[in-house]
C-alpha cells in the first residue's frame, strides 16, 4: 500500500510503497532516513491520527488505509534521551524502544 509522510513543517512529504504486515515503524524510520527524506532515526518521531507510533508495532496495528498520511515530527536526539519517566501502561505515546535504542547506540 502508499502512504505519504509529511514533514510536520509542511514543507515536504514523500510517499512509500510498503506492506503494512512486514513494515514496522522502525523499518519505516529507516526507510525515510536512507532516503534522505528525514533525519536519523532517533530524531524522527511518527504519527498517525494524532497517535504517536511505537518503533515495535507493524503499520498494519494501526489500521492504515491506502494514502494514509503519516505526520514526521523532528525532535533531537539529545531531547528523546532526556525522558526519564517510567511508562505506565496507560502510557499510549511513550516510546520505550527509541530510549532503548538510544542508550544501545551510547
Amino acid at each position: 500500500m502508499k502512504i505519504t509522510i509529511r514533514r510536520d513543517d509542511n514543507e515536504m512529504e514523500a510517499t512509500y510503497e510498503v506492506n503494512e504486515n512486514e513494515v514496522t515503524v522502525l523499518d519505516l524510520k529507516d526507510m525515510i532516513a536512507k532516503n534522505n527524506f528525514g533525519p536519523i532515526i532517533e530524531e524522527q518521531r511518527l504519527e498517525y491520527n494524532k497517535k504517536r507510533l511505537k518503533n515495535s508495532h507493524f503499520l498494519s496495528y494501526y489500521q492504515m488505509k491506502e494514502k494514509s498520511v503519516l505526520i514526521l515530527k523532528l525532535q533531537s536526539a539529545s531531547t528523546s534521551s532526556s525522558n526519564t519517566s517510567t511508562p505506565s501502561a496507560s502510557d499510549d505515546d511513550y516510546d520505550i524502544e527509541d530510549d532503548q535504542l538510544q542508550n544501545i547506540q551510547n
